[in-house]
């Protein structure tokens, strides 16, 4: 349950800006605040102009109030869901239901983003387009320099090392047998760094091609909806099948270690749980 509620990255600023709704959705000040912290992050990878700022404020409020009355309730009924079952020991069904619970939220916000998303790459000019490049390949090269360089050896403790912080958001310090539990079966995990460094590229490139071709608005929205969302069609096989193997075996990870929490890390846990609960009911009961 690491990763389950309160965070949910994309690859690229125009799906952030979109799901900065889902990340912030488990914090009422971050939620209620979010607009200018969306236009900073655009800008930052566009370089806006003043119009374009007012632009993406204005669309950005029109999909937090579609996402305020349509995704949080259901957010709401899941971390009801989430705490039913975190009062025993997790299962394999438990963890996919995560994952498949978290994919459903990427891609309903950003399919409902999508037109604004592309009514923004179709106002940005040859220098903007050029910025954005510059600026993806910076960060590029700074997930390159956490997450692929080093030994195989300084990687995984790496990993394993940010595991275990994420896991311990939920359930407080794990003791030294769980930590090294974790540690392990981190180190037995498949590395995908290089192969995501890569994935970022080719994502780079086809989202590039289409601003510089500037294609009809219907034509462009399907092009971001395949890049986004349908990666299968483009995306390498052996990187897809890496992803879907490291998954299971965070599930599996995740699963044995629940077998070990415990009474005051399950409380722990489900405290955690309620928190993002009530924040949510409380984000819906303002209209």
């Amino acid at each position: 349950m690491t990763s389950a509620f309160p965070k949910l990255r994309a690859g690229i600023v125009l799906a952030t800006a979109a799901l900065a709704l889902v990340a912030c959705s488990v914090g009422k000040l971050a939620y209620n605040n979010a607009s200018p912290v969306v236009t900073y992050m655009v800008d930052d990878y566009f370089d806006l102009s003043g119009d374009q700022e007012d632009w993406v404020r204005a669309r950005f409020g029109r999909l937090q109030a579609w996402h305020r009355a349509t995704e949080l309730p259901a957010y709401e009924r899941d971390l009801r869901d989430a705490v039913r079952r975190t009062e025993r020991p997790l299962t394999l069904e438990d963890a996919r239901w995560v994952n498949k619970t978290l994919r459903s939220y990427y891609d309903r916000t950003v399919e409902q983003a999508l037109p604004d998303m592309a009514d923004l790459l179709l106002q940005l000019d040859a220098e903007q387009t050029a910025h954005f490049e510059r600026r993806f390949a910076k960060e590029s090269l700074k997930i390159e320099k956490e997450t692929a360089r080093g030994t195989a050896e300084e990687r995984a403790e790496k990993r394993a090392d940010k595991m275990i912080d994420q896991i311990e958001t939920y359930t407080g310090r794990l003791s030294k047998e769980q930590r090294a539990l974790v540690a392990q079966d981190v180190r037995t995990m498949v590395d995908v760094a290089y192969m995501r460094l890569a994935d970022r590229i080719v994502r780079q490139e086809l989202i590039v091609a289409m601003v510089r071709a500037k294609p009809p608005k219907a034509e462009l929205v399907a092009g971001l909806r395949k890049v986004l969302m349908q990666t299968e069609s483009w995306r390498k096989p052996e990187y897809t099948q890496a992803l879907a193997k490291r998954d299971a075996q965070v599930a599996d990870m995740m699963v044995a270690l629940s077998h070990t929490w415990t009474p005051e890390q399950r409380a722990s846990v489900q405290r955690k749980l309620r928190s993002y609960l009530s924040d949510v009911s409380s984000l819906i009961a303002v209209r």
